[in-house]
């Protein structure tokens, strides 16, 4: 395969950004990601008649638009950008009316009211943003807007999602992958910029590289529920970020923030348990480890600057914001025993790790003529690592990597090799944007992005050998092993990433038309979307291997089989060879009509529907298996608001919609050819004439010999010249048209990954300043595209893809003689209460209370039955017919691993104005605080796969989760105008440096089970019929006969329910920036 040549975009950057202004013309029209917010009103007479045809003229710092009022007195100027605007209204035999700082957010609708005087005299109104009726009476969805004004007073990271747990809706959740909305796992939501999709096209997960900081940041916008038809993509929630444009006036700021690694909490402790003997001899020690503290220092300069190139048509913002991070570890090696940290170290070794975030962009705004605003922005954001860090500076039974490259370079040990390690994650977007309002009431859009990422970290002088680990049981390693429990010959690995490159181009348009007939007032909008995604890969350690050493473990304990074991055997090992290799794109289409209708002046009808074409690629060559044609993806969308009272202040809402998922390439890469993945099995002798025993004589020739990788892998093996006794092939590509239902399918008549929500609300605005709103909803998965898999009887894994417990799959574990499957359930109810305060007397609050339910056998595109794995399509929910029931032989649906029922959110700010002397600045301090329930802790037991042993939650909960958050925040204004200002900030995440704890040991089992061990009956002989056996029967008793032999207490695992992860500490930042 040819490697792909890099975009090296920096030196070209302007070039590019004009160009794209061309691209804009000639794009076809595609997708419509929201990037503005609408102004809306009408206008009366003194008398409160409906005055028509009144002139109302919107202004902002790069804004300007002029529109009419109808025959009804209404008017409604759609997309505009967020921000702060003067409003003028005139008419024939009117004085004018002017409103001042009138705020514009992303997707809602600023209402006015405009009462005219008769006779010629202007008259100025003043509207402030805090004046603005908070409730948009006309909208269904629920959405959460995160403004400048907000973003500058709140706690918070430096980087944009740290701001998104103000939503009710949204928490950071570790064991979903990463952020979860409604109940969705974390690579389910769509991460949108100016645009342009930023989500992982294999995760669905946000990168770092695309978590902009703040400095770029003009507002975000956090969408849950009930949104239009134009956006899909999402099961879960649609983020969505505008950056910071220039405008008419000169405006920008200089800073640096740092955390000292001095103001910093230290580790936590880590559980470290020490296994040894057999049977009588065996003795378990739980201890828990303090870590010492790194040194190091984050450093975050940033600089900005914009304003007009030309006046009232062109502007520019262009921002630079790196982030550097250096941590110095001293490690300290230990041989392994009961009290490692009571002996001396056998080595040390310090570690230096320096990391660097780029983030660049330039934004262009232009106005050529009135009726056409132009956006074009450049980002240049790769990461850059050099160096490497050993996982933690407590090291046991390892000891610091030694490899020997040869020639010039010779042997490297310890920091010699990782200061030269490191890597770069190149990354870049461009997004381009065209709006044309030729009339006041039609609007066209138009959109291009492009954005490309390689993930190369990690990839910088990799060592190019097998890598050996030694993890059995320490009392059974004899000493010619040269190696103790714990060790790891490369600790930092083998991968070898040459390239993993994908680009994402879009190209998008709609139009908007709004007309006062057919029964009422009526904005119509329809777009085309289309996505093309690609990827290059070749990445891995196929060629190089990983072999693992079990000593005083059968090669049965390995593998959960059940084959003869040798006598004079003293353990079992395996080699492990993974990569991933291809090249392959897809495209997705998408065609949207929407309609927002008003039959009444107090009554909102918000329908639209959606049709959807897309295909799944294949990194093997062969057609693409999975397309969905337009038919097969129709999502409706239909929600109203209904005015209550008619004074714009008791709204009542409800919305029906269907959401679908947008497939991601983990699916493609794992099951149609990208990956390679083949485990094989050996037992270790002791010393011989032709064999040492040395970990490192356990090499891939020995191991493999003459034996071949055969499709679907081959156990037992007899008669290689190698060791291996046992293949299991973990990768059957499941698209191959000539393969048999044996080896893997991918089902014909699937259903797309489709989610149904019902949410019904109700909002009330107090007073000026205090608002009431309830929401209850409910969501329930439809269908799931997951690999459902069987063994095959060379004891590997084939998998059929589609949805599990249906179709092909129910078909095909029919034909297998399996007694029963089960379907993917997922349901989400939670009822929401919110409670707001506007700014005002310099202050305002937020309190939320969330009570809700998250019940089902599957967590979704991200499992949290695996910590959080990010495999969307491929993880491990279905992959054998037991999986998805207990060891009972039931379902094992029950309150998944997010469930929280409890949610408590409180967050606020107070700004000191120092009795009214601070002009434009003061103090400012602000909070925000979370109270939330423990998640349930499941045991799991593992026979070829972890399985729920008895039911969800049978380990109870963890603790209550609570954590605050505090800032403070000091601003200076001077010169004319108070035009300059100099700000101190301070930030501190996890106040009170709270050690919750996150999650529990959840395996009982220190050794798992085989088909030997298990003691089923004599009948049932192999992998199909153990399971089938679980099936019928359940291995309750079996299991639990297992684990408390009396003769093998090795079996049990005493540490299950102890703590194993805990809430970080507390981080301290400070900084100071100059603005203008």
């Amino acid at each position: 395969m040819k490697q792909p040549r890099w975009d090296s975009m920096v030196k070209n950057a302007i070039g590019i950004l004009c160009c794209t202004f061309l691209l804009l013309l000639a794009a076809p029209i595609a997708m419509a990601q929201e990037t503005t917010g609408n102004i809306e009103g009408t206008v009366s007479d003194a008398t409160g008649a409906r005055v028509p045809n009144a002139t109302i003229k919107v202004e902002g710092a790069a804004f300007t638009r002029t529109t009419t009022s109808g025959e009804d007195g209404f008017f409604r100027i759609l997309q505009v950008p967020p921000g702060i605007y003067k409003v003028t209204v005139s008419a024939t035999n009117f004085s004018s009316t002017v409103a001042e700082s009138v705020s514009v957010v992303l997707g809602k609708s600023t209402e006015l009211t405009f009462s005219l005087k008769a006779g010629s005299v202007s008259e100025a109104v003043t509207i402030t943003s805090d004046d603005i009726a908070r409730i948009d009476t006309s909208d269904n969805k629920i959405q959460t807007n995160i403004t400048s004004k907000v973003i500058d007073a709140l706690p918070k990271g430096t980087n944009m999602t740290s701001l998104l747990k103000i939503s009710p809706a949204a928490r950071a959740e570790s064991r979903s992958g990463q952020f979860q909305v409604d109940g969705a796992s974390g690579s389910e939501n769509s991460f949108i910029i100016d645009g342009q999709e930023v989500s992982n096209f294999r995760t669905g997960v946000v990168n770092f590289n695309n978590n902009l900081p703040f400095q770029f940041v003009q507002e975000i916008q956090i969408k849950t529920s009930g949104f239009e038809a134009e956006f899909g993509g999402a099961t879960g929630g649609v983020i969505n970020v505008v950056t910071k444009g220039g405008t008419n006036e000169w405006h920008g700021e200089g800073g640096i923030q740092g955390e000292p690694g001095g103001l910093q909490a230290g580790p936590r402790p880590f559980l470290y348990q020490f296994r040894t003997g057999t049977g009588a001899a065996f003795s378990q020690t739980n201890l828990y480890l303090k870590p010492n503290k790194d040194d190091f220092s984050n450093i975050f300069p940033a600089f900005g600057v914009g304003g007009p190139i030309k006046k009232d048509r062109l502007w520019f913002f262009t921002s630079y914001a790196p982030q550097f991070f250096n941590t110095t570890r001293f490690a300290r090696y230990y041989a392994a025993g009961p009290n490692p940290l009571a002996t001396t170290p056998t080595a040390t070794q310090t570690y230096k790790l320096r990391d660097r975030q780029e983030y660049w962009q330039t934004r262009l705004d232009a106005a050529p003529v009135d009726s056409l605003r132009l956006t074009g922005t450049f980002t240049w954001n790769p990461y850059i690592r050099d160096g490497a860090l050993p996982a933690g500076n407590i090291q046991i039974g390892g000891a610091p990597p030694v490899v020997n490259f040869g020639g010039s370079i010779g042997t490297l040990t310890g920091n010699q090799l990782t200061d030269r390690q490191g890597g770069r994650q190149n990354a870049n977007n461009v997004t381009t944007q065209a709006v044309w309002s030729p009339t006041s009431n039609f609007i066209a859009s138009f959109r291009f992005s492009r954005g490309f990422l390689n993930e190369r970290l990690g990839s910088y002088f990799v060592p190019i050998a097998t890598r050996f680990r030694c993890v059995g049981i320490a009392s059974e390693i004899p000493a010619a092993a040269g190696c103790g429990a714990g060790f790891d010959s490369l600790p930092t690995g083998n991968t070898q990433i040459n390239y993993d490159a994908s680009v994402r181009l879009n190209f998008e348009g709609d139009l908007s038309y709004i007309v006062n007939k057919f029964g009422g007032r009526h904005e119509f909008k329809g777009g085309y979307q289309n996505a093309k995604v690609s990827n290059q890969v070749n990445r891995g350690y196929a060629n190089l291997g990983r072999v693992d050493l079990y000593h005083g473990y059968t090669i049965n304990d390995l593998t959960g089989r059940n084959d003869p074991v040798s006598a004079n055997a003293i353990g079992a090992g395996l080699l492990l060879r993974f990569g991933t290799v291809g090249d392959a794109s897809n495209r997705a289409q998408s065609v949207y009509i929407q309609d927002r209708w008003q039959p009444t002046q107090r009554l909102s009808i918000n329908a639209g529907v959606r049709f959807e074409k897309e295909d799944l690629p294949s990194f093997n060559g062969f057609a693409p298996p999975i397309n969905f044609g337009w038919a097969d993806k129709i999502v409706p969308r239909l929600g109203f608001a209904y005015d209550l009272f008619g004074n714009g202040k008791t709204k009542l809402f409800a919305s029906y919609g269907q959401f679908t998922d947008r497939l991601k390439f983990e699916l493609p890469r794992g099951s149609f050819g990208g990956d390679f993945y083949r485990v094989d099995y050996f037992e270790i002798f002791p010393n011989s004439a032709s064999f040492n025993g040395s970990y490192n004589s356990f090499t891939l020739s020995r191991i493999l010999g003459n034996n071949q990788d055969v499709l679907g892998g081959k156990c037992p093996i007899s008669n290689a010249s190698g060791l291996t006794r046992c293949q299991y092939d973990y990768r059957i590509a499941s698209n191959n048209p000539n393969s048999t239902i044996y080896d893997g399918k991918v089902d014909p008549n699937m259903k797309p990954f489709r989610q149904m929500e019902i949410t019904g609300g109700f909002e009330r605005q107090l007073s000026d300043n205090y608002l009431l709103s309830i929401r209850y909803t409910h969501k329930k998965l439809l269908s799931a595209i997951e690999d459902a898999g069987f063994p095959t009887a060379d004891g590997s894994e084939a998998y059929i893809i589609g949805n599990p417990g249906e179709g092909l799959h129910a078909e095909t574990a029919k034909q297998f003689g399996y007694a029963k499957t089960t379907k993917p359930e997922r349901i989400y109810d939670a009822l929401e209460v919110r409670f707001d305060r506007r700014f005002s007397r310099n202050y305002f609050f937020n309190m939320a209370y969330t009570y809700s339910r998250l019940y089902g056998n599957y967590s979704g595109l991200a499992s949290s039955d695996e910590n959080g794995r990010t495999s969307p399509g491929v993880n491990r929910f279905f992959d054998l017919p037991h999986l998805g029931f207990n060891a009972a032989g039931q379902p094992d649906n029950g309150r998944l691993s997010t469930d929280r029922p409890h949610v408590f959110n409180l967050y606020g700010a107070y700004n000191f104005d120092w009795f009214g002397k601070a002009k434009g600045g003061g103090t400012q301090f602000s909070l925000f605080s979370t109270v939330q329930s423990g998640v349930p802790v499941t045991s799991f037991y593992s026979l070829y796969a972890a399985a729920v042993l008895t039911k969800r939650g049978d380990l109870g909960r963890t603790p209550v989760f609570t954590n605050t958050d505090f800032a403070v925040q000091h601003t200076y204004k001077f010169g004319a105008n108070e035009r300059y200002g100099v700000v101190f900030d301070f930030n501190v995440l996890n106040l009170f440096n709270e050690a919750n704890v996150l999650y529990l040991v959840d395996t009982p089992a220190g050794i798992n089970p085989s088909l030997g061990t298990l003691g089923l009956p004599a009948t049932v002989t192999n992998e199909p019929q153990a399971l089938n056996y679980i099936l019928t029967n359940g291995i309750t008793s079996q299991f639990q006969a297992y684990l408390n032999s009396t003769s093998a207490p090795q079996r049990k695992n005493t540490a299950v329910g102890l703590p194993n992860s805990f809430q970080g500490g507390r981080q301290v930042r400070f900084g100071v920036r100059f603005t203008f």
